[in-house]
């Protein structure tokens, strides 16, 4: 469970991130993590539970 709980805070790091317009990279820098926790997440929720069975 805690890879789960691990890469949502990512994502949704990642998503408050975008939203910062002050910054030019910063958005770019979100962008890529809230992929990145996306990612992760569906991984850790759909493939892993097959391998398990």
């Amino acid at each position: 469970m805690k890879p789960v709980l691990a890469s949502g805070f990512l994502f949704v790091g990642g998503a408050i991130m975008m939203t910062v317009s002050r910054f030019s990279f910063v958005p770019i820098i979100g962008g890529a993590c809230a992929a990145i926790g996306a990612g992760w997440l569906l991984y850790e929720l759909f493939i892993e539970e097959s391998d398990k069975k």
